[in-house]
């Protein structure tokens, strides 16, 4: 080997030696603790406000029993603001964004970002921007108010992006209880089936007496089966909702085409304060998560057995129950006879 040549094999050792030593360095470096994203006492926490560039805004507040409220209106679903808590308290940094990508990010986070402002008291504790997905899908763009560098945030252990969990809509934070009146509590209830209105029946609780009467679709008194009343207005208590539909998942033409339908059954609950509820169910076509499609003859259902439409009179959004946890409710003029 001549000396130009072992000159030259020198010279390429120590290139490509340097660009495996750069290659396994990281092409940028935190100035920022792990932590620095996350609540340490989300127990402080009492208030949470997001909004984004499209008009969206939601506005968490804890009450004083520790519930919390949506918007100033309505209760929370418990279970997804402990989940917010938690990946408020739970998260930290991946790595900063390289520099090849940052100008990416801080796109992302200008045009569709959630600004996230979380307060103690009426002290602001932090304000953070919440992407989208980074390209791998383990971490989640994000930005400190007042920084100038984007972070891929994320929680040790759970795999995947957390933007899913700030939710824009304020029908998603809505809590999916529907009924919890005690027995007790009701004065009067009215159950309807529009198309058998021989099966429709009132219970009217007298004020005074606390004499309870059962009316048919006619007016009619019904002697009816003291235990199967009791047993009926026992189960107005803890029935939740599976889930609300939003405009996203359920349109405003989707809505109102199955509005437009005659109802399966009604549902007008009086308390003795006055206080009224009222829902209306709809049948639903048998979907690809139908678990029974086939009847007890191997015959293929049109209808669903399994979960109903439910419109309730305060939202505009529809919701979706299970028959299983509404099935007491829905009972029949018959099924109360002696």
């Amino acid at each position: 080997m001549n000396r130009n040549t072992k000159i030259l094999a020198a010279v390429l050792l120590v290139l490509g030696l340097s660009y495996w030593l750069i290659s396994k360095r990281p092409l940028r470096t935190s100035n920022r603790a792990v932590g620095d994203f996350s609540i340490e006492d989300t127990s402080l926490v009492s208030k949470i406000f997001m909004a984004n560039k499209s008009g969206k805004k939601v506005l968490l507040e804890r009450n004083a029993n520790n519930t919390w409220m949506v918007n100033g209106k309505i209760l929370a679903d418990e279970v997804k603001i402990k989940l917010l808590l938690s990946t408020l308290h739970d998260m930290q940094i991946q790595k900063p964004i390289p520099s090849s990508m940052h100008n990416t990010a801080m796109g992302i986070l200008a045009s569709r970002g959630i600004k996230t402002e979380i307060y103690q008291g009426d002290k602001l504790l932090k304000t953070i921007y919440v992407g989208s997905e980074t390209p791998e899908q383990t971490g989640t763009f994000m930005l400190l108010e007042g920084d100038d560098e984007v972070y891929s945030i994320h929680i040790p252990g759970f795999i995947g992006y957390l933007t899913p969990r700030f939710f824009m809509t304020e029908i998603k934070w809505r809590n999916k209880l529907i009924f919890d009146v005690a027995p007790e509590n009701i004065a009067e209830v009215q159950i309807s089936y529009p198309k058998n209105e021989k099966e429709s029946f009132t219970f009217l609780k007298e004020p005074f007496t606390k004499q309870s009467t059962i009316l048919n679709y006619n007016g009619d008194l019904v002697r009816a089966d003291t235990l199967k009343i009791k047993m009926l207005l026992y189960s107005f208590t803890q029935k939740y909702a599976e889930g609300f539909y939003d405009d996203s998942t359920f349109t405003k033409t989707e809505r109102d085409s199955v509005l437009s339908l005659v109802p399966y059954c009604t549902i007008r609950v009086k308390q003795t304060n006055g206080m009224e509820q009222n829902i209306a169910l709809y049948s639903k076509l048998v979907g690809e998560k139908t678990k029974d499609r086939y009847d007890e003859n191997g015959k293929e259902l049109v209808i669903d057995p399994e979960k109903y439409y439910a419109k309730l009179t305060d939202i505009e959004q529809m919701a979706s129950v299970q028959d299983y946890v509404f099935r007491r409710i829905l009972v029949k003029a018959s099924d109360l006879l002696k």
